[in-house]
């Protein structure tokens, strides 16, 4: 269901790609992107340890505490030295709308955090039921302003896109805080030391910075180089994209939970056929896709989706998808987190993103606007890469498992036929 948000709001934000200049929409995508940044860094830093520290009873007021001072006082110093630099980020980027930015930064921010906070809660408790209902707050009441101002307005502004944004922020906030309230009890008493506490919150930014630089500062790194326009048409172009990330972050809900299990039991032969079914499946429908979308389809769906404006992030979308078809190896990752094989997985992050980093730079300081999703898809098709090397060294994968799905589907509908004959 909670994903099915995600796929909601993503069909939305067509509809206020549809009213956006692509210059607006640029200044709009540095805005959500240095937000969603920050906010990765406190759910590493600060708010994983609300999970790790909370089910004991000596250390879960004092955790709970330590995490809603220490993020609040993070949110505040960051975003605020961030709004008091506004002058010098004008002046770097060569982009007045970061003005913009800097002065609706810290509102929001601050905003969000009741949210994330108490959406941590529901997680410790596995109560998705829970997560759903405050993403519900949050996604639904932008859609529902964002089609109401559709059909209001010719054109959207950067301040319509913050009146829907904050709308959104300000109900699921809200809404986390009534629903959750009786799961957060905050106090000092315990024995936890703040240096334990953040030491492991540390080592989980680790593994989380790498991976969150290339994929929400990006549009950073391009706006240096290039002017917002182009950010946006980008933008627009990463939000089609979204649907396959998404996707593979259901097959890691998929295969993750199941691979602990069988680790847990050493059943190795049935962790082979895990990892050989589901690369097999996820690579036929990317595969399928991927074919529909080169060969016209995505320019039929851009053009019919958005204005002629857009007409750009066609070329850079079919790049994207690029990277796409190397997902289905990255659902190995799963099975190393689930062998607690976390240094591994750092490391492959790492070296995706700064090859991924590397690239982008490269396409800026030669200018090639046409190469600009490279980036993206040098990280998806090296961390996939990187997988599948270890999935083919550990569980004797090989690249031909990518066509199982084939044979296991024509023996389901042979054996389908079978059973209606008899029938």
């Amino acid at each position: 269901m909670d994903k099915g948000l995600y796929v909601l709001y993503g069909l939305v934000s067509l509809l206020q790609i549809r009213r956006l200049e692509p210059s607006v929409l640029g200044i709009y995508a540095l805005l959500i992107g240095i937000h969603t940044w920050l906010f990765i860094i406190v759910d590493s830093l600060f708010y994983q340890g609300i999970i790790q520290f909370g089910f004991h009873q000596d250390t879960e007021r004092r955790t709970n505490t330590f995490a809603l001072i220490s993020s609040l006082l993070f949110i505040i110093l960051a975003t605020f030295a961030f709004s008091l630099l506004s002058d010098f980020w004008v002046k770097f980027f060569r982009e007045p709308g970061l003005s913009l930015v800097a002065s609706y930064l810290p509102y929001l921010a601050i905003l969000t955090i009741p949210r994330v906070f108490s959406l941590k809660f529901a997680f410790k408790h596995s109560n998705m039921f829970q997560v759903f209902i405050v993403n519900s707050a949050f996604f639904l009441p932008m859609s529902i302003l964002t089609v109401y101002l559709f059909f209001r307005l010719s054109s959207f502004t950067f301040q319509t896109m913050m009146t829907i944004y904050f709308t959104g922020t300000i109900i699921s906030s809200l809404t986390g805080v009534i629903l959750l309230n009786k799961y957060i009890r905050i106090g000092f008493q315990g024995n936890l030391r703040f240096k334990e506490y953040i030491r492991f919150g540390l080592s989980v930014l680790g593994f989380t910075i790498s991976q969150s630089i290339p994929r929400q500062l990006d549009v950073f790194i391009l706006q240096y180089f290039f002017q917002s326009k182009i950010v946006g048409i980008y933008y627009s172009a990463k939000t089609l994209f979204r649907l396959f990330e998404e996707g593979l972050n259901a097959g890691y809900g998929l295969v993750y939970p199941t691979a602990v299990r069988l680790i847990a039991k050493n059943r190795r032969e049935e962790i082979q056929s895990l990892i050989a079914k589901s690369t097999s499946f996820t690579f036929i429908i990317i595969f399928f896709a991927f074919l529909i979308l080169e060969f016209g389809g995505s320019d039929v769906i851009i053009r019919f989706l958005l204005p002629a404006r857009y007409s750009l992030s066609i070329s850079y979308f079919n790049l994207m998808i690029v990277g796409a078809l190397f997902m289905p190896f990255q659902l190995g990752i799963s099975v190393l987190i689930a062998e607690n094989k976390l240094h591994i997985v750092s490391i492959y992050i790492l070296i995706s993103a700064l090859a991924s980093l590397s690239v982008m730079f490269c396409v800026g300081f030669l200018r090639h606007q046409q190469l600009i999703p490279l980036g993206i898809v040098t990280y998806y098709v090296l961390l996939g890469s990187l997988s599948y090397f270890y999935i083919r060294k550990q569980y004797q994968y090989k690249i031909n498992h990518l066509l199982r799905g084939f044979k296991d589907m024509y023996n389901f509908f042979k054996d389908f036929g079978k059973l209606r004959q008899r029938n």
